[in-house]
């Protein structure tokens, strides 16, 4: 197998324009011109010959990830010379146009299979050095020229007296006011101060009647009553509200018993007439059942609590609405008009 040697590499970016005369953009070229001599493992020319090219373009470092990937088919001439333009090969990966010349550094990394094909075995690094760069700077060609107003209307515009100045403070820009009826407007008095407190100016009231107001509440007309009848207050289980909600008769919220106590004293049956939370029966402890009815005007959802005690063992059976138990703690829930019995331990 012959081995083939890069023996030289040239660089030129055709941007000579921009040193003579300020080019249209779309007339620079924003390629670069590459050139190398190929000679085999004998160091003889490969002349007239097709060979593949792959450039890659580095930054950071020649170790450094590739930010743009071409490559080209090309023929070298009679010389063994080979001459490429960076930036108009087949793009492998990347975009040119889209390399930020300003973060640099970068590298060129060509790898050449001297045969055409994709096996590449020739390969060189070097670092893009400064006329590369002109690429970059070519953003800025046009920013930096001063352009000279060429219409002689211009210089008798009023717009040719506009300096930096006024166009940097144009929003804050102040006229004088050139109408001769504007000096008799009550408006020529304002000043640039009293624009800038406008919004909290505290003007005098001039109006001899309104500072001789002497009516009250009670003096005006279609007053809205005080009866309460705007506010509703619904009150919950075993809670009850009166009055009005006004000043002579405020409402007052008043809770019942929380906690209602039983102490049987009777084999009789007993009523239990009072809505509470939680009642305590304390058996009389006589061998007889302790009897019970249950209250029957509570509100739908009313949970009671019931304990009975006892001081010995085993204790009275004890019956609710009919139904005996022989428990200590029952709850009960008060739902379709009847108690419901909801535990009992």
């Amino acid at each position: 197998m012959k081995k083939y040697v890069l023996t030289l590499c040239l660089f030129s970016l055709g941007i000579y324009t921009a040193f003579a005369q300020i080019p249209k953009l779309d007339e620079i070229p924003t390629t670069m011109s590459y050139q190398a001599i190929i000679r085999n493992g004998s160091q003889g020319l490969v002349v007239n010959g097709n060979i593949s090219v792959r450039i890659s373009i580095i930054k950071g470092s020649e170790f450094g990830n590739p930010v743009y990937v071409e490559s080209h088919s090309a023929r070298t001439n009679g010389n063994g010379l080979v001459t490429l333009h960076i930036g108009g090969g087949k793009s492998l990966f990347g975009a040119y146009d889209s390399i930020n010349w300003a973060s640099g550094p970068y590298f060129l990394r060509t790898e050449t299979d001297p045969l055409g094909g994709t096996e590449y075995g020739i390969t060189s690094v070097s670092q893009i050095l400064s006329i590369p760069y002109a690429l970059y700077s070519l953003k800025a060609v046009h920013a930096d020229s001063v352009m000279h107003e060429m219409d002689p209307q211009f210089s008798s515009s009023i717009a040719s007296g506009i300096t930096s100045a006024d166009t940097m403070k144009w929003n804050a820009k102040l006229e004088r006011e050139l109408d001769p009826n504007f000096e008799a407007s009550p408006a020529f008095q304002l000043t640039e101060d009293m624009m800038l407190r406008w919004d909290t100016a505290i003007v005098e009231e001039s109006d001899p009647l309104f500072s001789a107001w002497d009516k009250d509440y009670n003096d005006l007309i279609n007053k809205p009553t005080n009866d309460g009848s705007e506010t509703k207050i619904q009150a919950g289980r075993n809670i009850s509200i009166t009055g009005k909600g006004t000043v002579d008769t405020p409402y007052v919220v008043s809770a019942g018993a929380s906690i209602h106590k039983i102490i049987v004293d009777n084999n009789n049956l007993n009523a239990i007439t009072t809505i509470a939370s939680t009642i305590v029966i304390t058996s009389d402890d006589n061998g007889n059942m302790d009897r019970f009815t249950l209250p029957t005007n509570a509100e739908q959802g009313q949970v009671m609590y019931i304990i009975h005690k006892s001081s010995i063992q085993p204790r009275d059976m004890i019956e609710f609405n009919g139904n005996a138990y022989s428990n200590t703690y029952y709850t009960f829930v008060y739902a379709d008009g009847d108690w419901h019995l909801m535990s009992a331990r």
